[in-house]
């Protein structure tokens, strides 16, 4: 029985196994990456669109209905609005709207935009762009953590037994 070999053929064996799950999470993970980049384009695309600037600033003005009907006067900046939020009674309505593929705005207390929906029957919500570390994590999970791990335990393990089957000389 030749210890140091087995226990060599074992680490190798299960970095290889974890390297395969390892990349199966990966790629797992790596699929939900596209659609949440997706989902923040497509909510800020229509977010910094000119019909939900003009729905906001409408609104910041002191318009609560009607906005998208209502001619802005041509000096109408968001620097003096016509009522604080703090003037206005409960929270903002939401806008109905039938332009830009938006049918509805859901408008928070400060008229950021808390979610649209759209003609399609959606209803998008601010997502956060996916970051760079979760390219790296993901890119590096398979290596790491996939064969360095259970390779370490193992000749760790095999490195402990060893001491206590080695004779003494």
């Amino acid at each position: 029985m030749n210890l140091g070999e087995g226990t060599r053929r074992l680490a190798l064996l299960l970095g290889v196994v974890g390297v395969i799950v390892g990349g199966f999470v990966s790629y797992m993970e790596l699929q939900a990456v596209p659609s949440q980049r997706e989902r923040h384009s497509r909510f800020e695309r229509l977010v910094t669109s000119d019909v939900v600037q003009k729905e906001r600033k409408c609104r910041l003005l002191g318009y609560t209905s009607g906005c998208s009907m209502v001619k802005l006067p041509p000096g109408a900046t968001l620097d003096k609005p016509k009522y604080t939020i703090e003037e206005l009674d409960g929270s903002p309505l939401a806008s109905e709207l039938s332009k830009g593929s938006i049918s509805k705005i859901h408008w928070a207390k400060d008229y950021s935009v808390e979610s649209i929906e759209t003609d399609d029957g959606q209803t998008l919500y601010p997502t956060p762009a996916p970051s760079a570390w979760t390219y790296l994590w993901v890119s590096l999970v398979w290596i790491v953590p996939g064969f360095f791990i259970p390779w370490g335990v193992v000749r760790a393990i095999g490195w402990v037994g060893a001491g206590f089957v080695a004779s003494q000389r």
